[in-house]
């Protein structure tokens, strides 16, 4: 009954921290410009994707934001 009771507990941890959301974003940028002049960035660990102005570099993570 004990062994339960903490493999329950440990299971909803796990589930509250998320830890598969807190991957750090590794950008790769993407050769092509867009229109506009910007660059297309695009994360090799979510998929996350974001244009910026030239020059410019991605600093936060974006995996939990789509």
């Amino acid at each position: 009954m004990v062994i339960i009771v903490g493999l329950l507990i440990v299971f909803v941890v796990i589930l509250i921290w998320q830890p598969w959301k807190r991957r750090d974003c590794r950008w790769r940028q993407d050769a092509r410009k867009l229109a506009d002049g910007r660059v297309l960035f695009t994360c090799a660990a979510c998929g996350a994707e974001i244009a910026l102005p030239k020059g410019r570099e991605p600093t936060h993570c974006l995996a939990g934001e789509q």
